[in-house]
């Protein structure tokens, strides 16, 4: 007589046999196998009228106050968030955020460049309370939860969704819910900065851009962008952008924009540059009456003295990423950005509050920069302590309540001061140019 285990093999195990076939067979009927969220769709006859706060235009919107205030975020996790939150808060309290007329943002520093404007959008202040809420939340967590649900793990294996998707439902959870570019106010202009993987370089999320790829930017959701922007390697998979109107199938594959600008700067040089294209800064129909833009910087101290004492420099966090890459990133963001300050006009890049970024029009004039960095702390009297903290906070998508409190506190203690030096006052902000219009002399 058979034993029980063969019994059961013989009359059930036929079931354990074709359980992977019905597991496959089921998940390829739940997704098909080409699967991506907020994959962007062909432009349709209509949408090249249709106009997003993602442009390179100048308008009625940025010039009728005759002043130009750009804010841009780098990139840096849920350092760079909360850090560039804290900033916006201080701005609003001074009454100087509502008078910001284009926001560029990198990576980790999209995260408030976006949910500010929508914001805006629903009527809601943008407070300390709230955006401490907002930004404090543990999105690396509720990316590695959501990473175990039943149909993600039928995504991820079985069709083209990625890591990256994952985080797009984190980001749409917690604070975008679904939003396109379509629903942004107009103003401020919002620019988000990724790398283009094909081709290595700054791919910025715009009207103009999209009208390339025969796509339309109004329906693209602004988590997707976000995701693309802040999709460093070794961690998250590229974002794929399909281009259209061509004869085959043709891609564009986006990540991380901090490899080619970490501070957003390029961007918004751009805005710029393009704005003053044959005219001057000062022109009346332009920015006579001021031009300034603020550098949030939250690059933390790159040194990384405990490896000295450490056998083995693996933590939790490398068991799903090689953090060692992400110091290599590091590393090269390091260099990238001392070029980028020095080309403003700063010599001492951590100590300097001020500078100025050239243009390239007829009068030669210069909009002024104030740069509010991470890194300005150590020279703040009494603040070696909570710069020793601030600093040492890595790069993830996480930061803890202190952390968070810190982030804050340096914020407003670094805004204080460049009101103190008074390079918030109006007149600070006038353009500097070297050429000016003089009316000719009568013959």
């Amino acid at each position: 007589m058979k034993n029980r285990r063969d019994h059961l093999f013989i009359h059930g195990g036929w079931r354990w046999l074709l359980a992977p076939t019905l597991v496959l067979t089921l998940g390829c009927e739940i997704v098909p196998g080409h699967w991506r969220p907020g994959w962007n769709g062909p432009a349709s006859s209509t949408d090249a009228q249709v106009q997003t706060a993602g442009s390179w235009s100048v308008g009625k919107l940025e010039t009728e106050d005759h002043r130009f205030v750009g804010l841009t975020i780098s990139g840096g996790g849920s350092r760079a968030a909360n850090f560039g939150a804290a900033v916006m808060v201080e701005l609003e309290q001074r009454g100087l955020l509502a008078q910001v007329d284009v926001i560029s943002g990198v990576s980790g520093g999209t995260l408030p460049a976006t949910y500010y404007p929508l914001l805006v959008k629903q009527g809601l202040s943008f407070n300390e309370a709230g955006v401490k809420e907002a930004m404090g939340t543990d999105f690396q967590g509720k990316w590695l939860w959501r990473w175990l649900l039943p149909h993600n793990v039928f995504r991820y294996w079985l069709t083209d969704f990625t890591r990256s998707d994952i985080m797009v439902q984190v980001f749409n959870g917690a604070l975008y819910h679904d939003a396109t570019f379509g629903d942004l106010p107009m103003r401020p202009k919002l620019l988000l900065n990724a790398t283009t993987r094909n081709d290595h370089t700054r791919f910025t999320f715009t009207d103009e851009t999209f009208q390339r790829i025969h796509s339309t930017l109004a329906r693209y959701h602004v988590a997707n962008a976000v995701n693309a922007s802040s999709a460093f390697p070794g961690a998250f998979d590229d974002v794929t952008l399909e281009q259209y109107g061509m004869e085959a199938p043709r891609y564009l594959h986006l990540y991380d924009g901090g490899p080619m600008d970490n501070l957003g700067v390029q961007a918004m040089t751009e805005y710029l540059q393009r704005a003053v294209a044959g005219r001057a800064l000062d022109d009346k129909n332009l920015f006579p009456e001021g031009c300034v833009i603020f550098v949030v910087d939250a690059t933390p101290d790159t040194d990384n003295e405990g490896l000295a004492v450490m056998q083995s420099s693996r933590t939790t966090l490398d068991y799903f990423v090689n953090t060692n890459a992400l110091d290599s990133v590091d590393a090269m963001l390091t260099a990238s950005r001392t070029t980028l300050l020095k080309g403003l006009g700063f010599e001492a890049i951590d100590r300097d509050l001020s500078g100025s970024l050239r243009l390239s029009d007829r009068h030669q004039c210069r909009c002024e920069v104030r740069h509010i960095a991470l890194r300005h702390l150590p020279y703040l009297d009494n603040q070696e302590t909570l710069a020793g903290r601030a600093l040492k906070i890595s790069t993830k998508f996480q930061v803890s309540s202190e952390e968070q409190d810190d982030l804050f506190h340096a914020a407003t203690l670094l805004v204080n001061e460049m009101e103190e030096q008074k390079l918030l006052a109006a007149p600070s902000m006038m353009p500097r140019c070297e050429i000016t219009d003089r009316p000719r002399a009568r013959k």
